[in-house]
């Protein structure tokens, strides 16, 4: 999940650890008084010795609490969230507040998105059910490319390309879920929009049909929190 501190982002490295050089960058121009407060100094303290061969000690990560990376753009030192927290509370009760809070809102968001991924892999099947009910009623045979078509409507308009092109352009895994790289609000919307479709679907509605029904539901009605919510994103 991406952090930006006070319009900073902090970097992680491949374990999750987040960067102390961005936070530390992040109190200075935030006008903290945090000039002599580095990274360094703070590691080299030895209450925080004992946070870390605490953490060592009883978390059983499976990785350790902290990584230095030397040279390129990543460098600095990485650290696992309690260090983060140690961190922020060393330079100023006020940052500590700060980042604690925006620690907080991300997770809740993840929680929201998580929440929104499993709604909308649920409400996939009633879909699939309507589309197989609808042509056994019509007598006409089933294969699975009436079923990808449908998913490739929702994902054209939801996404603005098919799944299999979000993967490519993504560099996403054929293995891996693909709802697990989505946004809160692009799960939204292919949630809301396969609910309607089955329903359109239930109703005998062609595809040509649902199609002209769908894409005016998406323009009203998520369109510009798409835009608003990548905006939000890149900023």
């Amino acid at each position: 999940m991406k952090i930006v501190i006070f319009d900073v982002a902090v970097k992680q490295d491949k374990d999750g650890r987040y960067c102390l050089n961005d936070l530390h960058k992040a109190a200075v121009a935030n006008g903290i008084n945090a000039r002599t407060k580095e990274p360094g100094k703070f590691m080299a303290n030895a209450q925080t010795g004992e946070l870390v061969q605490e953490l060592t000690d009883t978390q059983n990560l499976g990785i350790e609490p902290v990584a230095a990376v030397k040279g390129g753009k990543g460098q600095g030192t990485y650290v696992c969230k309690e260090l983060v927290y140690a961190y922020a509370m060393w330079i100023s009760a006020r940052f500590h507040l700060h980042v604690i809070r925006t620690f907080d809102a991300i997770a809740a968001k993840e929680q929201i998105r998580v929440s929104y991924r499993d709604t909308a892999k649920l409400e996939y099947k009633p879909m699939t059910d309507a589309i197989k009910h609808e042509r056994e009623a019509q007598g006409k045979q089933i294969a699975a490319h009436h079923f990808s078509n449908e998913a490739d409507l929702i994902n054209r308009l939801a996404l603005g390309m098919t799944a299999a092109k979000f993967r490519v352009h993504h560099e996403i895994d054929k293995k891996e879920a693909l709802r697990d790289y989505l946004t809160p609000e692009q799960i939204h919307c292919i949630t809301d929009l396969q609910r309607a479709n089955t329903v359109f679907i239930s109703m005998g509605w062609d595809f040509e049909q649902r199609k002209e029904v769908l894409k005016g539901m998406f323009d009203r009605n998520h369109r510009q929190p798409l835009i608003d919510e990548q905006h939000h994103l890149a900023a």
